[in-house]
């Protein structure tokens, strides 16, 4: 079941990037007549930092532990212990621009996710049997560390792509309490990201802007990142930005097997000195 999800989300994505290479290539057939000044430049060096808001949506599935007398573990999902299914948390980046076109990111997102409610269904969680009916609390807590090196490459005087590797440290905790039993399970996860950023700006303080990024770590799992926004340079060294986010962890390792996928807007505002 997981290979056939993981198989769709593979196609899913490899369509959307067919898509979307097709749309920039007709972007680029029509602007490519109209000259506009370039307004893509950091400097030899900078610094910039990014704070705002993350209105997420969780959905996805997650199995926890061994089998328990042939039984489990369990498939759960975020409704079946009580979780939230909507969140808001905050999101904080600094990037170093070096060189005019070399940039270094850190990026710290978290998920972090409880509630309470009253078995509907008998849970294998662990190595522990929560039974019909049992009141239960739970807690899911994902944090994401990731560092990002990006090349950018001017493609005319409104147009640039940024091609870039890096690395997202993913932890995660499970846990699921009862009067009866209570289990909680860990699980750190670096996963090497490639990815590549595309920014169109038809005017000097407004952009569009477009990230990809995501591998794969064989059967131990995958991360996809896709983020689409613009920017608008409001005074001075300040910004706005608002953007789409979803994001899709799988990770099947240490006795953990499930697929989580987070989306929904994110707004702040970006300083650049």
């Amino acid at each position: 079941m997981l290979t056939l999800l993981a198989g769709k989300s593979a196609r899913a994505f490899f369509v959307g990037l067919i898509s979307l290479t097709g749309l920039i290539s007709l972007i680029l057939i029509f602007i490519g007549t109209v000259s506009i000044p370039k307004v893509y430049a950091s400097g030899m060096l900078g610094i910039e930092f990014k704070g705002g808001a993350y209105f997420q949506n969780i959905s996805g599935h997650l199995k926890i532990g061994n089998s328990i007398n042939g039984y489990g573990p369990t498939n759960i999902t975020p409704s079946d212990i009580g979780l939230q299914t909507a969140k808001t948390e905050p999101m904080f980046k600094v990037a170093f621009l070096m060189l005019y076109d070399n940039r270094i990111s850190f990026t710290y997102v978290p998920y972090v996710y409880n509630g309470s409610r009253v078995l509907s269904k008998k849970i294998y969680f662990n190595g522990k049997t929560y039974d019909v009916n049992t009141d239960v609390t739970s807690q899911l807590d994902i944090y994401s560390y990731k560092m990002f090196y990006t090349r950018n490459f001017d493609i005319s005087n409104y147009v640039s792509i940024g091609l870039g590797v890096g690395v997202d440290l993913i932890t995660v905790k499970t846990e699921l309490n009862s009067l009866y039993a209570t289990e909680s399970k860990d699980v750190n996860l670096p996963i090497p990201l490639m990815g590549v950023r595309l920014k169109i700006s038809p005017l000097n303080d407004f952009s569009f802007i477009g990230r990809f990024q995501g591998f794969a770590l064989g059967s131990k799992g995958y991360y996809y990142h896709v983020n689409v926004g613009v920017d608008y340079k409001a005074i001075g060294p300040l910004s706005v930005f608002a953007d789409y986010v979803y994001d899709k962890v799988h990770v099947d390792t240490n006795n953990v097997d499930g697929s989580l996928e987070f989306e929904g807007p994110e707004a702040g505002l970006r300083l650049r000195f």
